[in-house]
């Protein structure tokens, strides 16, 4: 009867014992700084972390205002709401595990993630005007973002759908002929000071393009593929582009510089 009482302390103690370790021995600025880190740049990547209002809750949940990421100095991306569950056995592997919820405008944000390691996130109907990079780059409109991100290591690749769009480009300040977008969808990936795109795909009410190259350390090494619909370009259009026609409705126009 003494072993079974025993046991039953010990089975009670230990989580009681975690919790409180969780509550008072670590410092929330601790965490914070801890997730910063795994995120940032740390002479791998040029991501940048910064949270907002981070703050622990019981039985290992943590809440933030926000979390603000950018790239090479440039504000890229902000979710807010943020909620999280950690996965307390990585704690003494000096690891975080945990899933997370947020939001980016009003999309919905979901995702997993081991730290330092590996993640996965999920974005779902994202307002792309709540994106700040994509203004950086040049891409001005609305629309609703959907992508899906992996972390791996140094290395974090993307897919990503931007649906009911109304996408407005230009090519180093210069209008494209076809003027609007109404689909967007694109695969890409992130190493470093590199960006690598390996295909982005426009759809307009006049033609169609597709993106493709490289941005390292903020210059651009891009060609854009321009289709364009039979009778769409008007004379002006058509002189400006006509130095880049490979075949009868098909241009190839290469993008090189620094990113706007």
């Amino acid at each position: 009867m003494t072993k079974l009482r025993n046991l039953l302390f010990l089975a009670i103690s230990i989580p009681v014992l975690i919790i409180l370790i969780w509550l008072i021995a670590i410092p929330d600025d601790s965490i914070k700084t801890f997730i910063e880190n795994s995120i940032s740049d740390s002479g791998k990547s040029s991501i940048d972390a910064s949270i907002k209002g981070l703050k622990k809750g019981i039985f290992f949940t943590i809440y933030a205002e926000s979390l603000e990421l950018s790239i090479d100095s440039t504000p890229a991306l902000r979710v807010t709401d943020i909620s999280s569950k950690i996965n307390p056995l990585h704690l003494f592997k000096k690891q975080i595990a945990f899933s997370v919820r947020g939001k980016i405008g009003t999309g919905d944000v979901r995702g997993s993630f081991k730290l330092p390691g590996n993640g996965t996130l999920n974005i779902h109907r994202a307002e792309i005007n709540a994106i700040p990079y994509l203004a950086y780059t040049a891409l001005k409109g609305s629309g609703l973002i959907s992508a899906r991100l992996n972390l791996k290591d140094d290395l974090i690749d993307a897919v990503f759908e931007i649906s009911d769009a109304d996408i407005r480009g230009s090519v180093m300040g210069i209008p494209l002929p076809i003027s609007s977008f109404r689909k967007i969808q694109g695969a890409l990936t992130l190493k470093g000071d590199t960006i690598n795109i390996t295909s982005v795909n426009l759809e307009g009410d006049r033609g169609y393009a597709r993106l493709k190259g490289d941005i390292t350390n903020g210059f651009m090494n891009l060609i854009l593929e321009l289709m364009p619909s039979a009778g769409e370009l008007n004379s002006v259009e058509s002189m400006l582009i006509s130095r880049y026609l490979v075949s009868p409705g098909y241009y190839v126009i290469p993008i090189r510089g620094k990113l706007l």
